[in-house]
């Protein structure tokens, strides 16, 4: 049986012998009651005595508990739509199920529903403690997980890059068309051959010319020795149109061993690039997970903002907007396979024929209305710059698109100033370059790009912008390699201060992982700014991790590294020595790392959030979530018109901790993550509010439609 499935049938009768053996108040209410109605009557009114009771005696995770089973109690035989199984709608009715399987009938309810709902009347009805694990051990594990910068990880990298580099010269030898640069001559032996290659290893262009695009140069460059599973999810994917870009510096992460087996160490890179079965069953009928993303020239989108036409302009909030210049910064040096814009890759819009791409760089009307659309909009003042990928422009198209942006935010300051000082409208205080090439592909970050951020914060600081944010994306210790770290000082020397997102799949949801991974981040100056839930349905499943783990993450892991002080402020000041800023709070606070992030998710509506309470749960365990809006930052004024979020999640808990188990890890260092039923949004770092302005801005939207 695969960690996915579940039994329906095996458990029923040792379900019922549990339930009579571990809870029997429980058990008798449900066997005594004369009619479901009557079981539903009696344990409401046991459940609100018990809540008088359990406040008297303060007994530990009974409170929240008791109120938890109010509140599914409240929700139950309310109906449902499940995106995860073609909109299928149902009813989530656990009393029924719970009160069918005690009396002997076949509930159809799997294990795994039931392991969660067991836990739930267990921490009501008994008096026992959830046993977390300690700080204490957390923090041993963290120092105990392996780094790229580890000799024995080194080591390993060595060998899987002469093994990539020579799949890579049979490529080269066997390509039709002889690059003007990258060629060997008749008389080179494979020795000199691998000597010329390692010396082109350092030059991204040689990356993404030769990045691994069919099945046949993945066979190469991993000696014919990944498992049968992932060539078969490979294949099929490319059956269904799901494009293979792999560049051979990540590749060389991957350490293979001589018998195809695959290292534990960097499962979390294995899971960013191989694709998941779930992926490949359900390309082709992907729907946008953020409604915002679906645009129709001419109207508003979900959140109800009226754009310029095409898909350059993406907008949630009112002070923000995302830009995703035409060109080659709309690929990426990497498919992530849990990508956020997967969408888009279904749609074409998104690609990675970087010479199409470039042809499409300047198409002088539509810049024109987006630049006048950025000039005119009352209220942004904060533009993310992204793709695909920032970085992924050449150095001179990044420079023109920062150049563009400078002219746009020279105006929009004119046009400010030109009202009266009440009512002004915003001018531009931030400016973000959205990056994961940091990660995927450091040998990019050279000279010349150091010089352009350098030279466009120079003068855009006297246009009275004051935060320039390089926004990139570490999944793992194990991506902080020599060329990272040799990368990120790089961009150090720029003024922009780096900040990473960390998207929470189930390889970095491991205990302690994302501990580390802010520990070494803040040793390079780098700030942790999100902790994003895998967002998606189905195709997401391999990666997503549920939302109570999100939660546990943070009250029991990011809680150790929370200063007294928010001091994050200062990142801004002088970024060059964010590292050493980063030492003295931990030692000033002694803490183990500095937690500057928030943990999220992006809803499929508007916004992102973790504020969130179970309403209900499916027959195979997966919780329904009810999700409130961020309370700590302003919104579209649709918004306040919307109803609650629901969220049926991708898979259960108890399949959750089965995968884990694959993994290696313990299920009971997870102990206590069944009790994180809602969670309450973060509220942010003073690094990444705006600055308050010396005016009065306008609390008129122009460019918003509110139907």
């Amino acid at each position: 049986m695969s960690y996915i499935e579940s039994s329906f049938v095996e458990t029923q009768i040792e379900i019922r012998t549990r339930i009579q053996k571990e809870i029997p108040s429980f058990y008798e209410f449900a066997l005594n009651s004369k009619s479901f109605n009557s079981f539903i009557s009696n344990i409401e009114d046991d459940l609100k005595n018990k809540v008088s009771l359990s406040s008297q005696n303060n007994i530990h995770g009974q409170q929240q508990a008791i109120s938890q089973m109010l509140l599914l109690l409240e929700n139950e035989g309310n109906e449902f739509e499940d995106p995860n199984r073609n909109n299928q709608k149902f009813k989530s009715q656990p009393f029924f199920w719970l009160w069918q399987t005690i009396n002997g009938e076949n509930s159809f309810a799997t294990s795994d529903f039931f392991d969660d709902m067991l836990d739930l009347i267990k921490r009501t009805y008994t008096s026992q403690n959830i046993n977390t694990i300690s700080g204490e051990t957390l923090l041993s594990r963290m120092n105990e997980i392996p780094k790229a910068m580890d000799a024995e990880v080194l080591k390993a990298r060595t060998e899987s890059k002469q093994r990539v580099m020579k799949g890579l010269i049979t490529i080269i030898e066997n390509s039709k068309n002889v690059h003007k640069i990258y060629h060997f001559t008749d008389e080179q032996t494979i020795d000199e051959k691998l000597n010329t290659v390692s010396k082109w290893w350092n030059d991204y262009r040689f990356h993404l010319r030769y990045a691994i695009q069919n099945l046949e140069q993945l066979r190469l460059t991993t000696n014919n020795q990944l498992p049968e599973e992932v060539m078969r999810n490979f294949e099929n994917g490319v059956k269904k149109g799901i494009p293979i870009f792999i560049n051979p510096y990540f590749l060389s992460l991957v350490h293979i061993g001589p018998n195809g087996e695959l290292s534990a160490d960097d499962r979390t890179i294995r899971d960013y690039i191989f694709n998941s079965k779930d992926l490949v069953d359900t390309f082709g009928k992907i729907k946008a997970w953020e409604k915002e993303d679906i645009i129709e020239d001419g109207k508003p989108n979900a959140a109800g903002w009226l754009l310029p036409e095409g898909d350059s302009v993406h907008r949630r909030y009112p002070e923000v907007a995302i830009f995703i210049p035409e060109g080659r910064g709309r690929a990426c040096a990497g498919l992530c396979v849990s990508c956020q814009r997967m969408y888009g890759f279904q749609k074409g819009s998104l690609n990675f024929d970087l010479e199409k791409m470039d042809k499409k760089a300047d198409r002088s009307q539509q810049r024109h209305d987006i630049f006048n659309y950025f000039e005119n909009d009352s209220h942004l003042r904060d533009i993310l710059i992204t793709g695909g990928d920032s970085f992924m422009n050449t150095d001179a198209r990044l420079k023109t698109i920062l150049d563009d942006f400078y002219n746009v935010a020279l105006r929009k300051k004119q046009n400010s100033e030109s009202i009266s000082v009440d009512g002004r409208i915003a001018m531009f205080q931030r400016v973000r370059l959205g990056t994961r090439i940091l990660a995927y592909l450091p040998q990019r970050v050279g000279d010349e790009l150091v010089k352009i951020l350098k030279e466009f914060k120079e003068k855009a600081v006297k246009l009275g912008i004051k935060q320039f944010v390089i926004q990139t994306h570490f999944e793992t210790t194990m991506e902080l390699t020599p060329e990272a770290i040799k990368t990120i000082e790089l961009l150090r020397e720029t003024g922009w201060i780096i900040v990473n997102q960390q998207v929470f799949t189930a390889a970095s949801s491991r205990r302690s992982h994302s501990m580390q991974l802010r520990r070494e981040l803040n040793k390079l100056g780098v700030l942790p700014y999100y902790t994003f839930a895998v967002k998606g349905f189905k195709e997401n499943r391999e990666n997503f991790t549920p939302l109570a783990r999100v939660a546990q993450e943070v009250y029991e892991e990011k809680v150790y590294g929370k200063p007294q002080k928010d001091r994050s402020v200062e990142f801004h000041a002088d970024p060059k020595n964010n590292h050493l800023l980063f030492k003295q709070i931990e030692e000033e606070e002694k803490l183990p790392f500095v937690a500057t992030d928030r943990s999220l998710m992006n809803l499929p509506a508007v916004g992102k959030s973790l504020s969130y309470y179970q309403v209900g749960i499916t027959m195979d365990g997966r919780r329904i979530l009810s999700f409130e809006h961020d309370k700590f930052r302003n919104h579209s004024p649709v918004v306040h018109h919307s109803d609650r979020v629901i969220i049926v999640e991708a898979k259960s808990i108890a399949c959750y901790l089965r995968q884990l188990q694959t993994m290696g890890e313990n299920v009971s260092d997870y102990s206590g993550i069944y009790s994180y039923s809602n969670a309450e949004t973060e509220r942010r770092s003073e690094a990444f509010e705006y600055p308050k302005f010396d005016f009065n801005q306008t609390t008129n939207f122009n460019n918003c439609e509110v139907n």
